[in-house]
């Protein structure tokens, strides 16, 4: 219990690799250490490694709230809200006293439709039992993307408004470099400040989504419109810059546009497939994802586009059909978007009834 207890310091103060070692080390058995080690794991912001222990704890406690809280914020973190709310309801009901029950019943409530008034009230009372400390979530992601997003926008803005002087321009040409490097590097070493590699990162994911969506429930096909999005935002954006140039009067070269259009559309279809059987499996790509109907709606609005593209490209056409056919992209774009977040908030099940306490 002991190596556990500092495990939890360790991930809090960010000391991931530290923490996960000695996690790995204790061989939690009782309840009360898988719960605890499933709430070092979340902290760790790696819940596919947490959720079965929090499971298990219920098991073997199914009356210590603090199971079901570490189910509940594991949960959380994968995105399953209808589950993350079942398990802070019974920790709320065996602990109406603990603040951190209601914090996470409240964040998970906050997730879905139409309970925006009963998620306000839990936080409030989480606030009142334990104050604003009460209200941090295990495992916040930093805001360090926020320190390289913010100069990064600036800097596009300023490399289009006004002449600026020499060292300037050169400051801001760096920094158009220099930070989406960062930003790719700092993406990609995610898994190691969960004390992961990204192979084992990824075998946890594809394990768990082959668990929750394997078997093409009503999930798993509201999971197959959520995974297509950033696809089908990619082709909505590439379709906006080779609009882009056209509405202001110099079309890009035909053989530029038409290799775009094709190369870039059969590798951008290749690359969705693949990825999609690496994160999800052979059998959610081919018995869920590819018969999807959100996923042919983006499929026909892709090819919708690209023909667009063709069409104007060899045609004799005026500058507007180019400026229709922009924001033609930056609708879909954005609808695209939006769709996703709905989706994301849609309840896969009934919620599952509480049992009866006593």
């Amino acid at each position: 219990m002991e190596m556990l207890l500092l495990a939890r310091e360790l991930a809090v103060a960010r000391k991931r690799r530290e923490s996960r070692a000695l996690v790995e080390r204790a061989e939690p058995r009782s309840a009360e250490e898988l719960s605890l080690a499933a709430s070092v794991l979340v902290e760790l912001r790696d819940p596919e490694a947490a959720l079965p222990l929090a499971r298990r704890a219920v098991e073997l406690a199914p009356d210590d709230w603090r199971g079901h809280l570490a189910v509940a914020d594991a949960a959380y973190q994968q995105r399953w809200w209808d589950e993350s709310v079942a398990a802070a309801r019974r920790a709320v009901a065996l602990a109406p006293e603990e603040a951190a029950a209601h914090r996470a019943l409240g964040v998970a409530l906050n997730r879905r439709i139409g309970d925006g008034r009963e998620a306000r009230r839990e936080v409030k009372r989480a606030r009142e039992l334990g104050g604003r400390e009460a209200l941090r979530m295990p495992g916040r992601r930093s805001v360090w993307w926020l320190l390289l997003l913010v100069p990064f926008v600036a800097s596009m803005v300023m490399s289009n408004v006004g002449d600026w002087p020499d060292a300037v321009d050169a400051l801001i040409g760096l920094s158009r470099v220099v930070l989406p490097a960062a930003f790719l590097v700092l993406t990609f070493t995610t898994p190691s400040r969960a004390g992961l590699t990204w192979p084992q990162r990824i075998a946890e994911l594809r394990t768990a989504n082959g668990e929750r969506y394997g078997d093409g429930g009503r999930a798993a096909r509201l999971r197959a419109g959520v995974v297509v999005m950033p696809w089908s935002c990619a082709v909505a954006a590439g379709v906006g810059c080779l609009a882009a140039p056209g509405w202001s009067g110099n079309p890009l070269p035909t053989p530029a546009v038409v290799s775009a259009v094709l190369i870039g559309g059969g590798a951008l279809a290749v690359l969705a497939r693949r990825t999609v059987r690496l994160w999800y499996g052979e059998r959610f790509l081919r018995e869920v994802f590819l018969p999807s109907p959100f996923v042919r709606v983006h499929l026909v609005m892709a090819g919708a586009l690209g023909g667009g593209v063709l069409l104007l490209t060899f045609g004799d056409v005026r500058e507007g059909a180019w400026r229709v056919l922009f924001f033609w992209a930056l609708t879909w774009f954005l609808l695209a978007m939006f769709s996703t977040l709905f989706l994301q908030r849609v309840r896969p099940a009934e919620p599952e009834k509480e049992p009866a306490d006593g």
